[in-house]
């Protein structure tokens, strides 16, 4: 999914919105549509301001950062059979335990295991042990199991010597960047074609992330200067009403009464919550008037196959090929999760929006 205008979404994001629009013809009906918006909302003359292109430069240390990022990513693992072991060093050993009595049973020896030194989900003191021990070398261990021992109830608490010999220490060697590196982990053929890739893909990014720089900006100074007269009170009462069941759906899951719930996760009693709510949806409607005003002005229209591609985009993120499973593990559609959760129509009519008024300030520019 692209980028969503900061300025514009921070209050979207923190609670999420869903807005149940049907569509027409080829386009999603633009939400706040059945509203006459000018009769509560004026925009400035947002055609007057000044904007800037994208001024990129990418240097070569920038490609050589890029690239070892890759390098490090990518490294080639090899055993080593001498030296000593730490803390966090992945290693291969082997175990033979046995009891006071002398006796052993299943699960206490092992050969050719593998783990890494403090990571690993073993009794207190076996990874300790092997701190500082020598490949190769065997290191005794005087331990004693847990009591209880989930494991194994018939050891639960008893004492146990362990011999345990590391056999090697498995160790990251760092990539090398060649023609052979280059041929594995892209399309490119050679170093020298490999680095114009990534100078390329740096060029790309950077721009972006100027333009999303330059339009948030622009979009600051438009939610700045535009005058609303009132937010539109069913507007308001149905966010108020969406948010309270949520919260209440919340603290029933939670077990607690709404007072509770109120109190740990906002610090509000009824009364604040009351007021605080109301205004939050107040500023979220305000918010929706203003982009919803700028799109009617703009005319700008987002597609129902747009729409669907990032439906699509957020069930592949999520790891599903269909709506219908992902609806089953989520709870709730495929639409009101990305409404909820990311506010999709509203940030794609915000971006058609300031597409628009992009490209036209650059041409008054020029």
């Amino acid at each position: 999914m692209k980028k969503v205008l900061s300025s514009a979404l921070v209050l979207v994001l923190c609670l999420g919105l869903i807005f149940m629009t049907g569509c027409g013809g080829g386009n999603i009906k633009m939400p706040y549509s059945e509203y006459d918006l000018t009769e509560y909302v004026t925009l400035p003359d947002y055609d007057s301001y000044t904007t800037s292109e994208p001024d990129v430069t990418i240097t070569d240390e920038d490609i050589d950062e890029a690239i070892q990022e890759v390098l490090d990513a990518n490294p080639t693992q090899k055993e080593v059979t001498e030296g000593t072991v730490e803390e966090g060093d992945t290693i291969r050993y082997s175990y033979k335990g046995t009891l006071a009595d002398g006796s052993t049973t299943d699960g206490m020896n092992a050969d050719d295991q593998q783990m890494t030194l403090g990571e690993a989900n073993m009794i207190d003191g076996f990874q300790e042990g092997l701190y500082g021990a020598t490949i190769g070398k065997p290191v005794t261990l005087d331990l004693a199991f847990p009591d209880p021992y989930s494991l194994n109830e018939d050891l639960s608490g008893k004492a146990v010597t362990f011999v345990v010999t590391v056999t090697a220490k498995i160790v990251d060697i760092p990539a090398e960047l060649t023609d052979d590196f280059v041929k594995e982990h892209s399309d490119e053929k050679t170093v020298a074609d490999y680095r114009k890739y990534i100078a390329s893909q740096l060029e790309e990014e950077e721009r972006e992330n100027q333009l999303f720089e330059i339009k948030d900006k622009i979009w600051t100074q438009i939610a700045a200067e535009t005058e609303i007269t009132e937010a539109i009170a069913e507007e308001v009462d149905a966010k108020v009403e969406m948010f309270n069941t949520r919260y209440e759906q919340q603290a029933e899951q939670q077990g607690l009464q709404w007072e509770e719930f109120l109190d740990q996760y906002f610090k509000y009693d009824t009364q604040e919550y009351d007021e605080q709510i109301r205004l939050y949806a107040e500023s979220m409607v305000k918010l929706e008037m203003t982009v919803y005003a700028a799109a009617k002005k703009e005319g700008v229209k987002v597609s129902k196959k747009e729409y669907q591609e990032q439906l699509d985009s957020i069930m592949a993120n999520y790891g599903y090929t269909d709506a219908e499973t992902f609806e089953n593990a989520a709870g709730m559609s495929l639409e009101q999760f990305a409404e909820e959760q990311y506010s999709l129509k509203l940030n794609m009519f915000l971006e058609e929006v300031l597409d628009s008024i992009y490209e036209r300030l650059i041409k008054n520019e020029k």
